[in-house]
Protein backbone atom coordinates (compact mmCIF):
# COMPACT_ATOMS: atom_id res chain seq x y z
CA UNK A 1 0.00 0.00 0.00
CA UNK A 2 1.17 3.24 -0.35
CA UNK A 3 3.13 5.22 2.31
CA UNK A 4 1.30 7.82 4.60
CA UNK A 5 2.99 10.48 5.68
CA UNK A 6 2.60 9.02 9.19
CA UNK A 7 4.70 6.01 8.96
CA UNK A 8 7.33 7.27 7.43
CA UNK A 9 10.52 9.95 7.66
CA UNK A 10 9.83 11.27 4.35
CA UNK A 11 9.04 14.79 5.69
CA UNK A 12 11.77 15.40 7.55
CA UNK A 13 14.46 13.86 4.94
CA UNK A 14 13.02 16.44 2.79
CA UNK A 15 13.33 19.19 4.85
CA UNK A 16 17.14 18.08 5.79
CA UNK A 17 17.87 17.80 1.95
CA UNK A 18 16.42 21.54 1.36
CA UNK A 19 18.47 22.35 4.28
CA UNK A 20 21.79 20.79 3.10
CA UNK A 21 20.97 22.66 -0.30
CA UNK A 22 20.71 25.94 2.15
CA UNK A 23 24.21 25.36 3.54
CA UNK A 24 25.64 24.49 0.78
CA UNK A 25 24.56 27.45 -1.01
CA UNK A 26 25.51 29.63 1.33
CA UNK A 27 29.20 28.72 1.58
CA UNK A 28 29.36 28.81 -2.22
CA UNK A 29 27.91 32.06 -2.31
CA UNK A 30 30.62 33.24 0.26
CA UNK A 31 32.66 32.08 -2.46
CA UNK A 32 34.50 29.50 -0.18
CA UNK A 33 36.30 26.17 -1.16
CA UNK A 34 35.12 23.64 0.99
CA UNK A 35 35.04 19.56 1.02
CA UNK A 36 32.56 17.77 -0.92
CA UNK A 37 31.19 14.44 -0.19
CA UNK A 38 31.94 12.93 -3.43
CA UNK A 39 34.10 14.04 -6.38
CA UNK A 40 31.96 16.52 -8.46
CA UNK A 41 29.23 16.07 -6.45
CA UNK A 42 28.54 18.93 -3.55
CA UNK A 43 26.53 18.47 -0.63
CA UNK A 44 23.26 20.35 -2.17
CA UNK A 45 24.08 18.42 -4.71
CA UNK A 46 23.35 15.05 -3.15
CA UNK A 47 20.00 17.17 -0.99
CA UNK A 48 18.49 17.47 -4.81
CA UNK A 49 18.95 13.84 -5.45
CA UNK A 50 17.08 12.81 -2.49
CA UNK A 51 14.41 14.90 -3.53
CA UNK A 52 14.15 13.32 -7.00
CA UNK A 53 14.36 10.19 -5.64
CA UNK A 54 11.40 10.89 -2.93
CA UNK A 55 9.55 12.63 -5.61
CA UNK A 56 9.72 9.60 -7.88
CA UNK A 57 8.25 7.19 -4.86
CA UNK A 58 5.41 9.91 -4.05
CA UNK A 59 4.20 10.99 -7.65
CA UNK A 60 4.24 7.25 -8.68
CA UNK A 61 1.86 6.35 -5.82
CA UNK A 62 -0.30 10.10 -6.61
CA UNK A 63 -0.40 8.58 -10.05
CA UNK A 64 -1.79 5.49 -8.57
CA UNK A 65 -4.72 7.38 -6.48
CA UNK A 66 -5.39 9.48 -9.41
CA UNK A 67 -8.47 9.21 -11.68
CA UNK A 68 -6.82 10.51 -14.88
CA UNK A 69 -4.55 12.72 -16.61
CA UNK A 70 -6.46 16.00 -15.78
CA UNK A 71 -6.89 14.96 -12.13
CA UNK A 72 -3.24 14.03 -11.68
CA UNK A 73 -2.29 17.47 -13.95
CA UNK A 74 -4.65 19.46 -11.62
CA UNK A 75 -3.07 18.19 -8.53
CA UNK A 76 0.76 19.13 -9.75
CA UNK A 77 -0.19 22.25 -10.64
CA UNK A 78 -2.15 22.41 -7.48
CA UNK A 79 0.84 21.87 -5.36
CA UNK A 80 4.22 23.35 -7.48
CA UNK A 81 2.60 26.47 -8.96
CA UNK A 82 1.09 28.87 -6.10
CA UNK A 83 3.89 28.47 -4.28
CA UNK A 84 6.45 29.09 -6.99
CA UNK A 85 4.14 32.19 -8.04
CA UNK A 86 4.64 33.98 -4.75
CA UNK A 87 7.98 32.99 -4.02
CA UNK A 88 8.77 34.56 -7.07
CA UNK A 89 6.97 37.72 -6.40
CA UNK A 90 8.99 38.10 -3.43
CA UNK A 91 12.03 37.57 -5.08
CA UNK A 92 11.26 40.72 -7.42
CA UNK A 93 9.40 42.54 -5.05
CA UNK A 94 10.52 42.78 -1.96
CA UNK A 95 14.21 40.87 -2.31
CA UNK A 96 15.34 42.55 -5.49
CA UNK A 97 13.31 46.30 -5.34
CA UNK A 98 14.91 46.54 -1.90
CA UNK A 99 18.56 45.39 -2.92
CA UNK A 100 18.50 46.95 -6.28
CA UNK A 101 21.05 50.32 -7.12
CA UNK A 102 18.62 51.59 -9.52
CA UNK A 103 15.87 53.96 -8.77
CA UNK A 104 12.58 52.31 -7.90
CA UNK A 105 10.73 53.79 -11.11
CA UNK A 106 13.94 52.19 -13.45
CA UNK A 107 14.20 49.03 -11.79
CA UNK A 108 10.19 48.32 -12.20
CA UNK A 109 10.30 50.11 -16.08
CA UNK A 110 13.03 47.37 -16.60
CA UNK A 111 12.11 44.57 -19.05
CA UNK A 112 14.37 42.48 -17.09
CA UNK A 113 11.86 42.63 -13.66
CA UNK A 114 8.73 41.69 -15.49
CA UNK A 115 10.75 38.56 -17.74
CA UNK A 116 12.22 37.21 -14.55
CA UNK A 117 8.51 37.53 -12.62
CA UNK A 118 7.06 35.59 -15.82
CA UNK A 119 9.90 33.38 -16.66
CA UNK A 120 10.53 31.99 -12.99
CA UNK A 121 6.48 31.80 -12.13
CA UNK A 122 6.08 29.72 -15.37
CA UNK A 123 8.78 27.48 -14.11
CA UNK A 124 11.24 28.41 -16.44
CA UNK A 125 13.97 29.81 -14.83
CA UNK A 126 16.87 30.47 -17.11
CA UNK A 127 16.69 34.22 -16.33
CA UNK A 128 18.39 34.55 -13.37
CA UNK A 129 19.51 38.23 -12.81
CA UNK A 130 17.19 41.64 -12.20
CA UNK A 131 18.65 44.85 -12.90
CA UNK A 132 20.80 46.42 -10.35
CA UNK A 133 20.81 43.68 -7.88
CA UNK A 134 23.16 41.77 -6.58
CA UNK A 135 25.83 42.96 -8.94
CA UNK A 136 28.96 43.21 -6.52
CA UNK A 137 28.19 39.80 -4.59
CA UNK A 138 30.95 36.90 -4.96
CA UNK A 139 28.36 35.20 -6.72
CA UNK A 140 26.77 38.02 -9.16
CA UNK A 141 23.62 38.90 -10.55
CA UNK A 142 22.18 35.57 -9.44
CA UNK A 143 18.75 36.24 -7.77
CA UNK A 144 17.42 32.82 -7.04
CA UNK A 145 19.78 29.86 -8.67
CA UNK A 146 17.32 27.08 -7.18
CA UNK A 147 14.66 27.34 -9.39
CA UNK A 148 16.43 25.69 -12.10
CA UNK A 149 15.04 22.07 -10.42
CA UNK A 150 11.47 23.16 -10.88
CA UNK A 151 11.50 22.54 -14.89
CA UNK A 152 13.10 19.20 -14.42
CA UNK A 153 10.85 18.15 -11.78
CA UNK A 154 8.04 19.37 -13.90
CA UNK A 155 9.76 17.17 -17.10
CA UNK A 156 10.05 14.11 -15.01
CA UNK A 157 5.85 14.40 -14.19
CA UNK A 158 5.27 14.83 -18.14
CA UNK A 159 7.50 11.63 -18.94
CA UNK A 160 5.51 9.64 -15.87
CA UNK A 161 2.20 10.07 -17.37
CA UNK A 162 2.85 8.05 -20.97
CA UNK A 163 5.07 5.76 -18.90
CA UNK A 164 2.54 4.72 -16.65
CA UNK A 165 -0.14 5.02 -19.34
CA UNK A 166 1.32 3.26 -21.89
CA UNK A 167 4.31 1.03 -20.67
CA UNK A 168 3.05 -0.70 -17.27
CA UNK A 169 0.54 -2.41 -19.80
CA UNK A 170 3.66 -3.73 -21.19
CA UNK A 171 5.87 -4.28 -18.71
CA UNK A 172 5.76 -4.04 -15.03
CA UNK A 173 9.39 -3.41 -14.68
CA UNK A 174 8.45 0.06 -16.80
CA UNK A 175 9.82 2.32 -14.38
CA UNK A 176 12.89 0.17 -13.64
CA UNK A 177 13.50 0.05 -17.78
CA UNK A 178 13.26 3.71 -17.64
CA UNK A 179 16.09 4.59 -15.14
CA UNK A 180 18.36 1.99 -17.08
CA UNK A 181 17.78 3.48 -19.94
CA UNK A 182 18.06 6.70 -18.48
CA UNK A 183 21.33 6.11 -17.04
CA UNK A 184 22.89 4.46 -20.51
CA UNK A 185 22.20 7.38 -21.98
CA UNK A 186 24.20 9.08 -19.14
CA UNK A 187 27.20 7.34 -19.41
CA UNK A 188 27.21 7.60 -23.14
CA UNK A 189 27.44 11.28 -23.01
CA UNK A 190 29.50 11.82 -20.20
CA UNK A 191 31.98 9.68 -21.40
CA UNK A 192 32.42 10.69 -25.26
CA UNK A 193 33.26 13.99 -25.80
CA UNK A 194 31.30 15.76 -28.14
CA UNK A 195 28.24 13.47 -27.45
CA UNK A 196 25.71 16.40 -26.31
CA UNK A 197 22.81 15.44 -27.77
CA UNK A 198 21.94 18.89 -27.79
CA UNK A 199 25.09 20.18 -28.92
CA UNK A 200 23.14 21.95 -32.17
CA UNK A 201 20.06 23.12 -30.63
CA UNK A 202 19.24 26.86 -30.25
CA UNK A 203 20.84 28.70 -27.46
CA UNK A 204 17.22 28.90 -25.16
CA UNK A 205 17.02 25.41 -25.44
CA UNK A 206 20.46 24.33 -24.60
CA UNK A 207 19.95 27.34 -21.85
CA UNK A 208 16.54 24.91 -20.26
CA UNK A 209 17.82 21.64 -20.93
CA UNK A 210 20.86 19.33 -20.19
CA UNK A 211 20.98 15.82 -21.07
CA UNK A 212 23.52 14.59 -18.56
CA UNK A 213 20.82 16.45 -15.77
CA UNK A 214 17.70 14.90 -17.42
CA UNK A 215 18.93 11.87 -17.43
CA UNK A 216 21.07 11.75 -14.08
CA UNK A 217 17.80 13.36 -11.99
CA UNK A 218 15.78 11.04 -14.16
CA UNK A 219 17.55 8.26 -12.89
CA UNK A 220 16.51 8.65 -9.15
CA UNK A 221 13.11 9.54 -10.06
CA UNK A 222 12.14 6.75 -11.58
CA UNK A 223 14.05 4.58 -9.21
CA UNK A 224 11.84 6.13 -6.88
CA UNK A 225 8.61 5.49 -8.88
CA UNK A 226 9.84 1.64 -9.45
CA UNK A 227 10.12 1.46 -5.41
CA UNK A 228 6.21 2.78 -5.55
CA UNK A 229 4.84 0.26 -8.09
CA UNK A 230 6.52 -2.75 -6.61
CA UNK A 231 5.59 -2.27 -2.78
CA UNK A 232 9.27 -2.05 -1.87
CA UNK A 233 9.59 -2.68 2.04
CA UNK A 234 12.58 -1.24 4.03
CA UNK A 235 15.56 -4.11 4.88
CA UNK A 236 18.37 -4.32 6.33
CA UNK A 237 20.36 -5.31 3.45
CA UNK A 238 19.20 -2.88 1.28
CA UNK A 239 20.90 -0.32 3.75
CA UNK A 240 23.65 -2.36 3.88
CA UNK A 241 23.78 -2.36 -0.13
CA UNK A 242 22.98 1.33 -0.13
CA UNK A 243 26.14 2.20 2.41
CA UNK A 244 28.74 0.35 -0.08
CA UNK A 245 27.44 1.90 -2.80
CA UNK A 246 28.22 5.18 -1.44
CA UNK A 247 31.55 4.29 0.40
CA UNK A 248 32.29 3.29 -3.05
CA UNK A 249 31.53 6.60 -4.84
CA UNK A 250 33.53 8.46 -1.80
CA UNK A 251 36.40 6.04 -2.60
CA UNK A 252 36.70 6.27 -6.26
CA UNK A 253 37.59 9.18 -8.60
CA UNK A 254 36.23 7.36 -11.85
CA UNK A 255 33.14 10.04 -12.68
CA UNK A 256 30.68 7.24 -13.84
CA UNK A 257 31.84 4.78 -10.74
CA UNK A 258 30.60 7.43 -8.61
CA UNK A 259 27.22 8.19 -10.67
CA UNK A 260 26.35 4.63 -10.23
CA UNK A 261 27.49 4.46 -6.41
CA UNK A 262 25.07 7.56 -6.14
CA UNK A 263 22.27 6.12 -7.92
CA UNK A 264 22.27 2.99 -5.58
CA UNK A 265 23.69 4.51 -2.74
CA UNK A 266 21.35 7.35 -2.09
CA UNK A 267 17.88 5.72 -3.24
CA UNK A 268 18.96 2.50 -0.93
CA UNK A 269 19.74 5.19 2.44
CA UNK A 270 17.01 7.65 2.00
CA UNK A 271 14.97 5.06 1.71
CA UNK A 272 15.65 2.99 4.94
CA UNK A 273 16.44 6.05 6.81
CA UNK A 274 12.56 6.59 5.86
CA UNK A 275 11.42 3.80 7.67
CA UNK A 276 13.54 4.12 10.96
CA UNK A 277 12.91 5.78 14.04
CA UNK A 278 10.80 5.38 17.08
CA UNK A 279 6.83 5.37 16.47
CA UNK A 280 6.63 9.35 17.50
CA UNK A 281 9.52 10.08 15.02
CA UNK A 282 6.69 8.75 11.89
CA UNK A 283 5.41 11.42 10.25
CA UNK A 284 7.39 14.58 11.57
CA UNK A 285 7.54 17.47 10.92
CA UNK A 286 3.58 17.00 9.96
CA UNK A 287 3.56 20.43 7.79
CA UNK A 288 6.36 20.12 4.81
CA UNK A 289 8.39 23.24 5.04
CA UNK A 290 10.67 21.61 2.84
CA UNK A 291 9.41 23.31 -0.40
CA UNK A 292 9.11 26.01 1.05
CA UNK A 293 12.83 26.43 1.80
CA UNK A 294 14.11 25.44 -0.96
CA UNK A 295 12.37 28.09 -3.24
CA UNK A 296 12.93 31.21 -0.60
CA UNK A 297 17.08 29.96 0.79
CA UNK A 298 18.20 31.54 -2.63
CA UNK A 299 17.22 35.15 -2.92
CA UNK A 300 17.42 35.58 0.96
CA UNK A 301 20.96 33.87 1.09
CA UNK A 302 22.20 36.27 -1.24
CA UNK A 303 20.65 39.11 0.26
CA UNK A 304 22.01 38.57 3.39
CA UNK A 305 25.30 37.61 2.20
CA UNK A 306 25.40 41.55 0.22
CA UNK A 307 24.58 42.98 4.66
CA UNK A 308 26.73 40.25 6.27
CA UNK A 309 29.76 40.84 3.68
CA UNK A 310 29.68 44.77 4.26
CA UNK A 311 29.52 44.45 7.82
CA UNK A 312 31.97 42.27 8.09
CA UNK A 313 30.21 39.23 9.52
CA UNK A 314 31.22 35.87 9.35
CA UNK A 315 29.91 33.02 6.55
CA UNK A 316 28.39 31.58 9.84
CA UNK A 317 26.68 34.24 11.14
CA UNK A 318 25.39 34.74 7.46
CA UNK A 319 24.30 31.05 7.91
CA UNK A 320 22.20 31.29 11.05
CA UNK A 321 20.33 34.53 9.94
CA UNK A 322 19.87 32.87 6.65
CA UNK A 323 18.39 29.90 7.96
CA UNK A 324 16.09 31.50 10.64
CA UNK A 325 15.15 33.98 7.50
CA UNK A 326 13.98 31.30 5.41
CA UNK A 327 12.29 28.75 7.67
CA UNK A 328 10.25 31.79 8.78
CA UNK A 329 9.25 32.43 4.80
CA UNK A 330 8.97 28.39 4.50
CA UNK A 331 6.21 28.79 6.96
CA UNK A 332 4.52 31.31 5.89
CA UNK A 333 4.35 29.85 2.56
CA UNK A 334 3.22 26.31 3.79
CA UNK A 335 0.10 27.98 6.05
CA UNK A 336 -0.59 30.93 4.09
CA UNK A 337 -0.01 29.45 0.00
CA UNK A 338 0.60 25.90 -0.15
CA UNK A 339 -1.44 23.79 2.04
CA UNK A 340 -4.27 26.77 0.89
CA UNK A 341 -3.82 25.44 -2.59
CA UNK A 342 -3.54 22.17 -2.26
CA UNK A 343 -7.10 22.27 -0.06
CA UNK A 344 -8.57 24.42 -2.58
CA UNK A 345 -7.49 21.84 -5.46
CA UNK A 346 -8.92 18.70 -3.50
CA UNK A 347 -12.39 20.86 -3.53
CA UNK A 348 -12.43 21.71 -6.95
CA UNK A 349 -11.63 17.99 -7.96
CA UNK A 350 -14.45 17.15 -5.72
CA UNK A 351 -16.51 19.35 -7.91
CA UNK A 352 -15.95 17.85 -10.83
CA UNK A 353 -16.41 13.99 -10.79
CA UNK A 354 -15.33 13.48 -14.30
CA UNK A 355 -12.06 14.59 -13.57
CA UNK A 356 -12.00 12.31 -10.02
CA UNK A 357 -14.94 9.86 -8.35
CA UNK A 358 -13.97 9.52 -4.86
CA UNK A 359 -10.48 8.68 -4.50
CA UNK A 360 -8.80 11.99 -3.52
CA UNK A 361 -5.11 11.71 -2.37
CA UNK A 362 -5.25 11.18 1.59
CA UNK A 363 -4.02 14.37 3.33
CA UNK A 364 -2.12 17.34 1.87
CA UNK A 365 1.67 16.41 2.07
CA UNK A 366 2.32 16.36 -1.91
CA UNK A 367 5.98 16.02 -2.60
CA UNK A 368 7.13 18.73 -4.74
Amino acid sequence: MPSSSASNNFNLLRLLAAVAVLFNHGEFLYRLSLPVPFAGHSLGAVGVYVFFFISGYLIAQSWERSQGVLDFAAKRVGRIFPGLIVATAFSVGVVGAAMTTLPQAAYWRHDTTWLNLINNAFGIATVQVLPGVFEHNPFARAVNGSLWTIRYELLMYALLVPLAIWGIRRSRFIYLISAAILALIWLTVATRPGADLLATAPDWLRDMWSVKDITALGVYFFIGSAFAQHRVSSSGWMGGIGVLALLLAAWTSHPSLIQLGLWLGVPCCTFCAAHLGAGWLRGRPHTDLSYGVYIYAFPIQQALTQVCLAQGWSLGVCLVLSLAATVCMAVVSWFGVEKPAIEWTRRSLRRHPRLTHHTLNNGVNISP
